[in-house]
């Protein structure tokens, strides 16, 4: 398994999420910048039609240990429910399984998530991912291009269709900003009722 870790591309659904959590657990404990931070892993389903991936856990986050807590994840709430999704009917996950600030994702540290960001999406096998903001968008798509250019339209990643937009806990900062995403999830909406 250890070779997988050399590649960013799925490895397919012979994996399963627990084993992946596992070795994600068990690394973390072992690299010294990681052994005392609390991981919150994905939710939700393999076979999940869409995907949501965010930057990383908040604080929300710790008491329930799971993803999308607190007023970002009641944001995420009412944009899902929006276009007719409720949390149950996606698979749920950040980049980065830590709680952490924006200025400790370093380079090395999006190097050690991403990996199995990208094995967790290969069993999942969603249609659809949603993309929130910029750390998602460029790990997936290995883009450096902001978030700003590349939301709007969808960008295929191994066959799913993903869309790029902001994050809800930047839009609880900017709420001028709703109005793009609204866009962004009629498309997301119009998607899924013809797949």
């Amino acid at each position: 398994m250890q070779d997988a870790l050399l590649f960013d591309e799925p490895t397919g659904a012979s994996e399963t999420l627990q084993a992946i959590n596992a070795e994600l657990a068990q690394r973390a404990q072992a690299a010294p910048q990681f052994k005392e931070r609390i991981l919150i892993f994905g939710e939700g389903e393999p076979g999940a039609r869409v995907a949501v991936v965010g930057e990383s856990p908040g604080p929300p986050d710790i008491a329930t240990g799971r993803p999308f807590m607190g007023p970002a994840g009641d944001m995420l709430n009412r944009i899902l429910a929006a276009i007719g999704l409720q949390r149950k009917d996606c698979y749920l996950t950040n980049v980065v399984k830590m709680i952490s600030t924006g200025d400790e994702l370093t380079p090395d540290v999006l190097n050690f998530f991403t990996p199995y960001l990208h094995r967790e999406l290969a069993v999942v096998r969603p249609s659809v991912i949603i993309a929130f903001g910029n750390t998602p968008t460029r790990a997936l798509l290995r883009t450096k291009k902001p978030i700003s250019q590349m939301r709007g339209e969808f960008h295929d990643y191994h066959g799913a269709q993903l869309m790029p937009t902001f994050n809800p806990a930047y839009l609880l900062r900017d709420p001028s900003k709703k109005r793009e995403v609204w866009e962004d999830m009629k498309k997301v909406r119009a998607l899924l009722a013809t797949t």
